[in-house]
């Protein structure tokens, strides 16, 4: 096993150097090596190519103190995380964290990274500048021991997740460009889907 540190080049990102934020940035956050706890790099794996090309993606595994640098210069973000609240695997919560970090309280999705991810988007949000939108995109997991596949419930999903994570990429590509505003209330046209919300 290697002791390298944990590195990810910001100086990738096409938005590195902008004077203002701009863009979308995607960032999964989650340990492939514990089964369900990979699932969110494996949804961004499944994104149509377009979609990707149109955004900036971080995979942070498990490493959320690189958050805010991965933030840095984008109008809007989404943090892709396994959950486990007790509900069916696959089922999503959308948490819209500006307004969580606004009223100083914790997460009350059960994120599997929750504490640290919260911890340092709210000391973030004291030193630097965070996305103007920043949404939290958990997907409920069952089995997060240690293996390389996911469980047979969460794959039998990853269809339905890939295709809810797509349409609120979408629904916050054209509000940056212009295009839409965001109803809070909904993030998939009206369809109705095994998710929690909380906005």
């Amino acid at each position: 096993m290697s002791n390298l540190p944990f590195v990810i080049d910001i100086a990738d990102c096409r938005h590195s150097r902008c004077q203002e934020p701009d863009g979308l940035v995607l960032i999964s956050v989650g340990n492939c090596l514990r089964r369900d706890d990979g699932i969110s790099q494996k949804a961004l794996d499944q994104l149509a190519g377009s979609t990707l090309k149109a955004c900036c993606r971080f995979d942070l595994g498990s490493h959320t103190n690189h958050l805010p640098s991965c933030l840095a210069h984008h109008k809007a973000g989404i943090v892709i995380d396994s959950t486990q609240n007790g509900l069916l695997p696959g089922t999503i919560s959308i948490v819209d964290l500006n307004e969580l970090l606004k009223k100083d309280t914790q997460l009350k999705i059960q994120s599997c990274h929750g504490f640290s991810l919260v911890d340092e988007l709210r000391i973030a949000s004291k030193y630097s500048r965070l996305p103007a939108k920043l949404i939290f995109f958990g997907i409920e997991v069952e089995d997060v021991n240690f293996g390389a596949k996911i469980s047979q419930p969460l794959e039998s999903k990853l269809p339905e997740i890939v295709e809810e994570l797509s349409e609120l990429i979408e629904i916050l590509l054209k509000r940056l460009s212009g295009n839409a505003r965001i109803d809070n209330s909904k993030s998939n046209s009206g369809k109705d889907k095994s998710a929690t919300r909380a906005f």
